[in-house]
C-alpha cells in the first residue's frame, strides 16, 4: 500500500471532487500531484488531485458561482 502524501495546506489544496478538479484543469490550472487516497467515511479508494492554493483561489469563486 502506498504511503499517503503529506500536503502543505498553506500552499496546496486537495480536491477529491473529480468535476471540480476537471473544472480547474479546463481553466489551465493543472494539478501538481495526483494520488490514490481513502475516503474517511467508508474507506473506499478515491483519487486526490492536489493543486497550488494560489492558482485556484480565483477559480474557486467561479466554481461556486456555477453551482
Amino acid at each position: 500500500m502506498e504511503k499517503e502524501r503529506m500536503i502543505n495546506l498553506d500552499k496546496e489544496i486537495p480536491i477529491v471532487n473529480p468535476k471540480q478538479a476537471a473544472f480547474y484543469w479546463s481553466k489551465g490550472v493543472k494539478p501538481i500531484d495526483i494520488y490514490q487516497g481513502v475516503d474517511t467515511h467508508n474507506n473506499d479508494p478515491i483519487i486526490v488531485f492536489v493543486f497550488n492554493r494560489n492558482d485556484t483561489y480565483s477559480l474557486y469563486k467561479e466554481w461556486l458561482d456555477r453551482r
